[in-house]
């Protein structure tokens, strides 16, 4: 024998006593003439006297009494593949992966091999995959049942907007058309008092509004459309939706000659309409309220400005200004609204801009909204 052909023997035999399969040879009569080193592993005994070795013997009544019949077949040249639990020293059970191999010599099967691996790390895999795999079609089924819950809620909550705001509105009407005549027959002291009761429905039906529009933000799950909307049209709009008797306070200076820009109309409508709304109540009623329309090239943004003249934000609310319930004080000295501005944020949010408190103190209060108009991949 030559050397290398020493060395590939020597290596070979290196090899099956290394890997962690049994490897084995059983001939005709179902005793051993090969193992490897893991046999002694997985049976706790030495390989090397194994040979000779009946297969009842190593595997015991029970085991042996299982494979016989696919031992059988594979000597009859049926190749044969298998999954058994393998008991081993100490009552380790072995899930295993066993195949009997016909070695086949002129049409003759003087015996088969052997190989049986452990499976155990496999069956805990899959079985961490199936139970994965179960948590989440849990996940989905419950994000299901809350999305339709979602849907329900918001069906709901549109149904009883309506009912309440149809009377509302009916109610308004009726009280400006009493405000109207009285006015005509100079009762200014009814007169005056139809006006307030405007006010106080206005501010119900804003609260309203408000309420449902914070159901819905908090339940979009998808981006908003935005189109391309006249900003005049926009302005009128939300000034349209402040009392009639407020409307002439609002100023409107144009620092721009860009007619449109790309927005969410109803969306921004009720950001504006919350800002100029915060702005006239919380500002003296001789003094106006200002809206500024510029536009800035980095990043290209629409800028929105209202200023009023009240006696600016108290300092302990700035942090909080944007947040929901963040209200700024008691009565006429509070400015911050508990869903009005929290509104405002989450709208620019989802516009990809911004709002932003430019200045407040004694002298008034400024704030800007910027509504991108770069492209966002929508």
């Amino acid at each position: 024998m030559d050397d290398r052909h020493a060395d590939s023997t020597h290596y070979m035999r290196l090899l099956v006593d290394r890997v962690p399969t049994m490897l084995g040879y059983w001939d005709r009569d179902l005793k051993c003439r090969f193992a490897n080193r893991a046999y002694e592993t997985w049976f706790g005994v030495n390989p090397d006297h194994l040979i000779g070795t009946s297969a009842q013997d190593l595997l015991g009544p029970d085991l042996f009494a299982l494979n016989e019949p696919l031992m059988r077949k594979a000597l009859a040249g049926e190749h044969q593949v298998f999954e058994r639990v393998v008991p081993g020293p100490d009552g380790v059970q072995r899930p295993s992966l066993a195949e009997y191999i016909p070695h086949v010599v002129d049409g003759e099967v003087p015996g088969f091999m052997v190989q049986v691996t452990n499976v155990t790390e496999l069956k805990e895999t899959r079985a961490a995959l199936r139970k994965e795999s179960e948590l989440r079609a849990e996940i989905e089924e419950h994000a299901a049942k809350l999305e339709a819950l979602l849907q329900e809620r918001t069906e709901m909550l549109n149904v009883l907007a309506h009912e309440v705001r149809q009377p509302l509105n009916n109610a308004s009407a009726a009280l400006q058309s009493a405000q109207g005549s009285l006015k005509a027959k100079g009762d200014q002291f009814a007169s005056e008092r139809v006006v307030r009761a405007q006010v106080v429905l206005g501010e119900v039906l804003s609260s309203i509004d408000n309420t449902l529009t914070v159901a819905s933000l908090l339940a979009r799950p998808d981006p908003i459309h935005r189109d391309d909307t006249d900003i005049a049209t926009l302005i009128a709009v939300a000034i349209g939706d402040m009392p009639a008797a407020e409307r002439s306070r609002i100023q409107v200076l144009r620092d721009t000659t860009t007619r449109t820009a790309l927005m969410d109309m109803s969306l921004m409508r009720l950001a504006l309409r919350n800002v100029l709304s915060n702005a006239l109540k919380f500002s003296s009623a001789e003094m106006p309220v200002v809206v500024r329309v510029a536009d800035s090239e980095e990043p290209p943004a629409l800028l929105i400005e209202v200023s009023d003249s009240g006696r600016g934000i108290p300092a302990a609310l700035v942090p909080r200004l944007f947040t929901r319930g963040g209200h700024g004080g008691e009565g006429s000295e509070g400015h911050g609204l508990g869903l009005g501005l929290y509104i405002v944020e989450r709208v620019m949010s989802l516009h990809k801009g911004t709002v932003e408190l430019v200045r407040s103190g004694p002298d008034g209060t400024t704030m800007r909204l910027a509504i991108t108009q770069a492209d966002s991949g929508e």
